[in-house]
């Protein structure tokens, strides 16, 4: 039974490493063309399981606090960009950073910080030099809904998948 129990985590581990960071990219860019519930509580919904999995604690529910990430905009009426005055590295690197503080619970109760840190870095950088980035689109079907995916927000979700991936279970 043990030997079969081993397969499964395995199988598991090797999805949310490689599998998930391609279906994160695509909810993260139907999101940004309309159907913002996909990355608003799709995505932290994902992550909050796999936290709860991995870390087998209440504290798992710390990682929903990504709804409110999620909800961050860098539009006109923004709160970041009202305070940094433009939307610039800095308004879309505190998302980044408020992105990051979602994942804190893993390395307080694994003691993981030097991955944390890593996965957290890659997470502030690419919000902050690449998600504002226009690298064309391309087109996507969902629930029988034709979309033009933004590459760079699929790229951007796909790094917030490996990244977070990265922190809950390479640690």
């Amino acid at each position: 039974m043990s030997k079969i129990k081993k397969i499964i985590q395995n199988l598991y581990k090797s999805f949310t490493v490689t599998g998930l960071p391609v279906i994160f990219g695509l909810l993260g860019g139907i999101g940004g063309q309309g159907d913002k519930w996909t990355k608003t509580f799709v995505l932290p919904f994902i992550f909050f399981i796999c936290v709860l999995i991995e870390l087998k604690s209440l504290w798992a529910i710390w990682t929903l606090s990504l709804i409110g990430c999620m909800f961050c905009g860098y539009g006109e009426k923004s709160f970041l960009r009202k305070l940094f005055k433009q939307n610039n590295i800095l308004t879309r690197g505190s998302i980044g950073i408020l992105i990051s503080l979602a994942f804190i619970e893993v390395p307080i109760l694994k003691g993981t910080w030097i991955i944390y840190l890593l996965g957290s870095l890659g997470i502030i950088l690419t919000w902050a030099l690449i998600s504002h980035r226009g690298f064309g689109e391309f087109k996507v079907k969902f629930f029988g809904k034709e979309y033009n995916v933004l590459k760079v927000d699929f790229l951007s979700y796909s790094i917030l998948g490996i990244c977070g991936n990265l922190i809950i279970f390479r640690g």
